[in-house]
């Protein structure tokens, strides 16, 4: 399953994380900063109470600010709030509407992607491996465009086609398939998804009565999902484990790692889980000879598997604990039990279904071989051309390769020379204007207040100014470090740092206030030269609305419109009249910031109809 990277200033520990919700203002960083906690609710502390108020929480709260991801993000936590409760047809609806979402607010590919693969996942949860497969080489073919947008792909689609192989008794390729998730997870460093497909290469070698080489998989996909801390994936591994130990004739061995598979399924409160530890746990006596209390375990996996719709679980159980009546002598018990086990296993595989599996994997497989042929041979007629391009050009470019280089190194210097010194004006003027003056204010009032101790003076009024203008220095500091730091270029922290001045100040007034800023920006990067300044208008512009305005509703745009960064800050306060001179430099400051970066500023106002700053910059 694929996560979306949180921002840098998230942190990683639940300590840290009850911290940061309880002091960051309420905006996107926020929204995605709860995903990590509820995912902690959910997968560290089984609290499915707490993870859904979290996921209310999350909705709301991306619904104001029109946030597509954090309501994909409230979608996701949902569906693995049933997944973990064994509710297989509610996690695929909320996989559903993780879709819808992905496309409703234009996601990225990623999201796609993995909404695809969760729905698939969810298919083979109740049984119908037919969708599941159409899903899984959906999401496979949407990562396999070249245009795919993550260096890694997700190993969840790669491991759900293994498994539909395996189902099909194709152990070839199922093992080709899991061999390829394996490598993504990896390389990603993604222990839960080593651990799952260490497990599911276990079962194809189980499958294939490999016994000894399964339970060396299961023993490390085990290892692998203790270090993860996923104690839901470790269920089933100890469960394959001490299944394994058993048909080996290692009992005491075997019964160890089975009851701590009760002992871990009974804590989580999975019906799953727990079906499949009472089973193991029931064969293990039956092999024994200890039949009453083999009996006993058959009958909790039976009435645990009657939670969940899984024709397959309904046949084992029911047959297990039909045999198991048998050697007590209980026939009539026996019989009954037996009729249900047959009535599930009607129900388990249609032959229609089978065909059209097998249809859908020829057909990908087909076309995965048509598109590689059509791909060796386009590369070899544009290598053909190649070479005759190089044989032509191969004279010229040893003639003017020198020159070339010696040109384009005197070029390069001469850019970074300037760049460097355009860096250091800018710099070295924005320390001079926006430090230095505050600085010297700072250091005559000190030389006041020195002065009146020596006088046994004492005004109280200077040394708040001192403070203020030391609030003051700190401020801009920070500002000039955002600005220059290279990391902020992405348009989002710019958002980010917005959103963080925006806030408090607008709920300070008790002004409604709405976010609109378009999915389109994700991508978009502004350079230092620019960021400053556009944060600058839009901050004044947000102080003015806030201390002159008396508005009820405040709304902050940022778009791409033509090729140009669309922002806008409005409201619907009392406004003012434009043709009214004024002695404020508010509005001549954010002009002269507009100019400076080749952007157009328009600035709208009627009496009693509110105040519109509209700001343009080229991209």
């Amino acid at each position: 399953m694929l996560v979306a990277q949180d921002p840098a200033i998230i942190p990683k520990s639940e300590d840290s994380l009850v911290l940061f919700l309880k002091t960051y203002p309420k905006d996107t960083v926020y929204v995605r900063a709860l995903r990590p906690y509820t995912l902690k609710q959910i997968y560290d502390h089984a609290d499915y109470k707490k993870a859904d108020s979290l996921i209310v929480v999350i909705k709301q709260l991306s619904e104001k600010l029109n946030y597509g991801r954090g309501i994909y993000f409230h979608y996701l936590l949902k569906a693995l709030v049933h997944n973990q409760k064994t509710e297989s047809k509610l996690a695929l609806e909320n996989f559903k509407m993780c879709l819808g979402t992905v496309k409703k607010y234009k996601l990225n590919k990623t999201l796609e992607e993995s909404s695809l693969n969760n729905i698939a996942v969810g298919y083979e949860q109740l049984g119908d491996r037919e969708n599941a497969l159409k899903y899984a080489l959906m999401a496979v073919k949407v990562q396999e465009d070249p245009n795919y947008p993550v260096k890694w792909l997700d190993h969840g689609p790669y491991g759900m086609v293994s498994s539909i192989y395996k189902f099909r008794k194709n152990y070839e390729e199922a093992i080709k398939y899991n061999k390829m998730a394996f490598e993504i997870a990896e390389k990603k460093e993604d222990k839960i998804g080593m651990a799952i497909h260490k497990n599911k290469l276990g079962n194809i070698l189980d499958d294939q009565s490999k016994t000894n080489e399964a339970l060396k998989e299961y023993q490390m996909g085990l290892k692998l999902a203790e270090d993860a801390n996923y104690p839901l994936l470790q269920t089933d591994l100890l469960d394959n484990v001490g299944r394994l130990l058993m048909q080996t004739k290692r009992y005491v061995e075997a019964e160890k790692y089975l009851k701590r598979n009760e002992s871990l399924s009974e804590s989580l409160k999975s019906p799953e889980a727990q079906k499949s530890a009472y089973h193991s746990l029931g064969e293990l006596y039956n092999v024994q000879g200890k039949f009453n209390l083999a009996n006993a375990y058959f009958k909790k996996a039976y009435s645990k598997a009657k939670d969940f719709d899984d024709y397959t679980d309904k046949y084992t159980t029911s047959k297990s604990l039909s045999e198991s009546f048998a050697q007590l002598g209980d026939y009539r018990n026996a019989y009954q039990y037996l009729l249900e086990a047959n009535v599930a296993n009607d129900s388990v595989f249609s032959a229609d279904s089978d065909e059209k599996m097998q249809e859908l994997l020829t057909k990908y497989e087909s076309k995965k071989k048509e598109a590689e042929i059509k791909q060796l041979e386009t590369e070899k007629k544009q290598a053909n051309m190649r070479l005759i391009l190089l044989a032509i050009l191969g004279a010229l470019v040893a003639v003017i390769a020198f020159l070339a280089f010696n040109s384009y190194k005197s070029k390069q210097r001469i850019k970074v020379l300037e760049n460097t010194q355009k860096l250091r004006n800018r710099i070295s003027a924005d320390l001079h204007d926006e430090i230095g003056s505050t600085l010297s204010s700072i250091s005559i009032l000190s030389e006041l207040v020195a002065f009146q101790q020596k006088k046994e003076q004492f005004n109280p009024e200077i040394m708040t100014q001192v403070s203020n203008d030391a609030r003051n220095v700190i401020e801009k500091m920070d500002e000039i470090i955002w600005t220059i730091n290279p990391d902020n270029d992405e348009f989002y922290n710019l958002e980010t740092r917005l959103k963080s001045y925006a806030i408090p100040m607008l709920e300070s007034k008790d002004i409604d206030f709405k976010f609109d800023f378009s999915t389109e920006l994700e991508n978009i990067k502004i350079d230092m030269g620019k960021r400053r300044d556009i944060y600058l208008i839009l901050k004044e512009a947000i102080n003015n609305l806030v201390k002159y305005s008396n508005c009820k509703n405040a709304k902050i745009v940022a778009r791409i419109n033509d090729k140009a960064l669309e922002m806008s800050v409005s409201d619907d306060g009392f406004g003012f009249d434009m043709n009214a001179k004024s002695d404020r430099n508010g509005q001549k400051n954010m002009h002269s910031r507009a100019k400076k970066i080749g952007a157009h500023l328009d600035i709208t106002s009627e009496l009693g109809k509110g105040t519109k700053v509209a700001l343009t910059i080229p991209i």
